[in-house]
């Protein structure tokens, strides 16, 4: 995104970092994994990411078998307050929890293999690169489309409202959703060949698609990346998909290999770039989309010198 204004900053300066709560007992998890219950038949594996600071890894060495698994990156309960990151592993036909709505908003990014889904009464299949929002209320279940490969999914619930994931889902019954092919978004994520300098932005879901939360994937040649160091008012996420991208994250530095997030609160400041030989692309969260496209989104930050330095 485009910085239009400029905040000069001294150091050393206080830098938010974003810190593992605690993880609350939740009557529906077993301790920090097991399968969640719920009247109705709703059932989900899940486990809460325990590490500390803004950048954590998706577990994707565990043995998975024949059901669903889901990791919580990031949520109320751990680092996240604006929203649930969750990171799913589908083997082979397998199903997620059955018909249920939400009163978040869901958002589905396919990252590799094939997701069915049915919205209401109507199923499609979404291939990597595509993405799923589903708004507040619309009946929605996901399954493994593919008999033999798995298929990893980065899945968002947004705002994230209650501290026990579980309490929030419930069992719902098919019924047609108008236009239902809308809520499924395949925009053209460019090819290596297509890449200009910068950030190139494919979005997903933003306030003009529907949504408060948006969504998009950015891609970088090497050598290039985000604009200067800034803030912003809002919740920023980084979840790689490809490649690798440094984050600069106030006077800290952090490598965001592939399926690792970044949790960015708001004031912290930050930016990224591609220090690799090879194209990046990571999926970008703002959470929430400002809804005066007036207001700057980002501004920038320029470190001067430290404290006490002779001018």
């Amino acid at each position: 995104m485009r910085c239009r204004n400029k905040l000069v900053a001294s150091l050393p300066m206080v830098i938010a970092v974003s810190v593992t709560a605690a993880v609350a007992q939740q009557s529906a998890i077993n301790g920090t994994q097991g399968k969640a219950r719920r009247q109705g038949a709703l059932e989900w594996a899940l486990k809460v990411n325990e590490t500390r600071g803004p950048v954590r890894a998706a577990d994707v060495t565990s043995r998975l078998g024949k059901e669903v698994s889901s990791e919580i990156l990031g949520g109320p309960t751990n680092g996240a307050d604006a929203a649930y990151l969750i990171f799913t592993r589908m083997p082979p036909s397998a199903h997620g929890p059955s018909l249920f709505t939400l009163p978040d908003d869901h958002l589905y990014l396919v990252l590799e293999g094939k997701m069915g889904v049915q919205l209401g009464t109507d199923k499609f299949v979404a291939e990597p690169f595509t993405g799923v929002v589903v708004p507040s209320g619309i009946p929605h279940e996901i399954w493994n489309a593919d008999t033999t490969a798995e298929t990893r999914v980065f899945e968002v619930m947004a705002p994230g409202s209650s501290r026990n994931v579980m309490s929030i889902l419930k069992p719902a019954q098919p019924r047609k959703v108008e236009n239902a092919a809308q809520y499924i978004r395949t925009p053209k994520v460019p090819a290596r060949n297509e890449l200009k300098p910068g950030l190139n932005g494919a979005r997903f879901a933003g306030r003009d698609l529907g949504t408060a939360e948006q969504m998009r994937i950015d891609s970088t040649l090497p050598g290039s990346g985000g604009p200067s160091p800034h803030v912003h008012k809002f919740t920023q996420v980084y979840f790689e998909t490809e490649g690798e991208t440094t984050l600069t994250y106030g006077l800290l530095t952090y490598r965001l290999p592939k399926y690792s997030i970044a949790i960015i609160p708001p004031g912290v400041v930050h930016t990224n770039s591609n220090k690799t030989n090879a194209v990046e692309r990571h999926a970008v969260l703002l959470l929430n989309e400002p809804p005066d496209r007036a207001e700057p989104f980002d501004v920038e930050v320029e470190f001067k010198r430290t404290i006490g330095e002779p001018k």
